[in-house]
């Protein structure tokens, strides 16, 4: 079984206003130079490069919380959904540091990010840092972070410093002013390598306006500890809230972690290597607003801790879809209005009144039976089997709606998170928020 997530956010930060004069081109991917008034920043001794276990939690719980909170507003929206809740914290993360006053307040308030510098920074690096796979491994898990900077545009060389040493990121140098087509060409260039060709054309009709644009990209892929087999797979009925679709069911019996109650059934699929795992939530029928209405940190907190490892017959379907989110007004809802509106984003830039525009987050997701390489990857890891017929196999049949998170079991971080309604809806439902 191979599984490949890619997703990728884009936060578009405008300023208007008088403009300076534009320096001649020079070459794609030069690193952004502060051209800022202020006085010569100098970075604090304090020896951040210091890393200790622990240092990551209030971040994640930063990331889990507000999980909850965008899934359950996203949700009011019929259909599939999927995003990454680490991926858009960080790159709101990343504008909040140059945030003050009411939009810093509402920021923190909605992505629930520290106050204290130090605990946000070695936050943010010790998780950043302890989230990519090593060379070697047997899961492939990047995410990059990148500011696109007007060329002569004043940026802060604090906000520079902290981007680069807490949130491992990288400014360019870009000509939004005078060529918005070319920029917006060179940002897609970076966002479809950054994903191994799946995200293209994330930016398009970028205004002359636009002064920043802060991209992050996150890239998954990782095979089952334990294999669907593809001669196991066949065509069975999946009960969508409105109609019945035949899809490809996958099929297998091993011994997973398992719990159960009387509104959901939930089991967890950890990918080889043990590091990463998939949690399915299978509301019972007739359950699904319930269990959904439920979800927080605490709610899986508890399904986690109660799971016994179980002998399981699984079926779950095979699916692919793509999601298109604009997150404007998502976020206003939630609280961060001013970030919008009457921003404050000074820590950015002294020149002007900077100003989200938008902030864009698009994802893919696929689902479906590898090859020899796979195949020869799991056998190294394959779960314990139980004697035959001494342990009768619980069933969990995923032919009804599902909720699903992919987390690392380290940290506990909730990196993706998304529900399934229909294995046929090739994308996210179209509405005022979607793009």
């Amino acid at each position: 079984m191979r599984r490949t997530v890619l997703l990728v956010i884009v936060l578009l930060v405008f300023i208007g206003g008088c403009l300076g004069d534009v320096r001649s081109p020079q070459p794609t991917n030069t690193p952004a130079v502060s051209h800022s008034t202020e006085p010569h920043f100098t970075p604090p001794m304090t020896k951040y490069d210091v890393l200790k276990e622990g240092q990551e939690d209030p971040i994640v719980e930063a990331v889990n919380s507000f999980a909850f909170d965008l899934y359950k507003d996203l949700a009011k929206d019929e259909g599939n959904l999927f995003f990454s809740p680490f991926s858009i914290e960080t790159a709101l993360a990343i504008a909040y540091e140059g945030a003050s006053g009411k939009t810093a307040e509402e920021m923190e308030r909605v992505l629930y990010l520290p106050e204290n510098n130090d605990t946000r920074w070695v936050g943010f690096r010790y998780l950043i840092l302890s989230l990519k796979s090593p060379e070697g491994s047997s899961f492939i898990l990047r995410s990059a972070n990148t500011l696109w900077v007007q060329r002569d545009y004043p940026i802060s060389e604090k906000y520079l410093w902290v981007v680069r040493e807490f949130y491992l990121g990288e400014a360019r140098e870009i000509d939004f002013q005078s060529d918005p087509q070319g920029a917006a060409k060179e940002i897609n260039a970076w966002v479809k390598n950054q994903t191994s060709g799946r995200i293209r054309d994330i930016v398009s009709g970028l205004s002359p306006m636009t002064r920043l644009v802060i991209t992050n990209a996150i890239y998954f892929k990782a095979n089952w500890s334990s294999r669907f087999e593809a001669s196991d797979t066949r065509n069975e009925t999946f009960h969508a809230p409105n109609a019945t679709v035949i899809i490809p069911m996958m099929h297998q019996t091993g011994r997973f972690p398992y719990f159960e109650n009387d509104d959901l059934q939930a089991l967890e699929l950890p990918y080889e290597g043990e590091r990463l795992s998939m949690l399915i939530i299978l509301p019972r029928k007739g359950k699904f607003e319930k269990v959904e209405g439920n979800l927080s940190v605490q709610f899986i907190e508890n399904i986690l801790e109660n799971m016994h490892e179980e002998k399981v017959k699984v079926a779950l379907p095979k699916f692919r879809f793509e999601a298109s989110y604009k997150l404007r007004d998502v976020l206003m809802d939630m609280g961060m209005k001013s970030a919008f509106t009457r921003a404050d984003f000074e820590g950015i830039s002294n020149d002007g009144n900077l100003a989200i525009s938008e902030v864009i987050h698009k994802s893919f997701i696929s689902v479906a039976e590898n090859g020899t390489e796979a195949a020869a990857a799991t056998a190294v890891t394959l779960t314990l089997a139980a004697p035959p017929g001494v342990e009768k196999p619980k069933v969990f049949k995923a032919d009804h709606p599902f909720i699903f998170l992919i987390y690392d079991r380290e940290s506990d971080t909730i990196l993706f998170m998304g529900r399934l309604m229909n294995p046929k809806g090739c994308s996210a439902n179209s509405n005022k928020r979607n793009i």
